[in-house]
């Protein structure tokens, strides 16, 4: 059974609220990586503490390997949280919607 966006981003939303704790002086940030060799779109966290190694957590695969469920996905994402989107081998590909360039 295919996921809808709806569920993918509630999933991750989910997901997040249980290892996003936020702290003072830490850099967070999802990152969506384009795997090409999957094909999937990964989504992590990823922290850092002041003079750390930064720290990556898994969140999700959408295993939909579609520009247009992606975006719909991160739409829904960037309405619920304010951390800052890292976009991954997304090189010159654009929105489907928006015709913007994925960065």
């Amino acid at each position: 059974m295919i996921e809808t966006p709806q569920q993918a981003a509630k999933l991750i939303q989910q997901r997040l609220a249980i290892y996003f704790k936020p702290q003072a002086r830490h850099r967070y940030q999802i990152e969506i990586v384009n795997n090409i060799y999957g094909p999937t779109y990964n989504f992590f966290l990823n922290s850092q503490a002041p003079h750390q190694r930064e720290r990556s957590l898994p969140l999700h695969r959408l295993q939909v390997y579609q520009l247009d469920y992606l975006e719909a996905v991160i739409v829904l994402l960037r309405s619920t949280t304010q951390l800052t989107f890292n976009f991954v081998d997304f090189a010159t590909l654009r929105w489907p919607q928006k015709q913007t360039l994925i960065q």
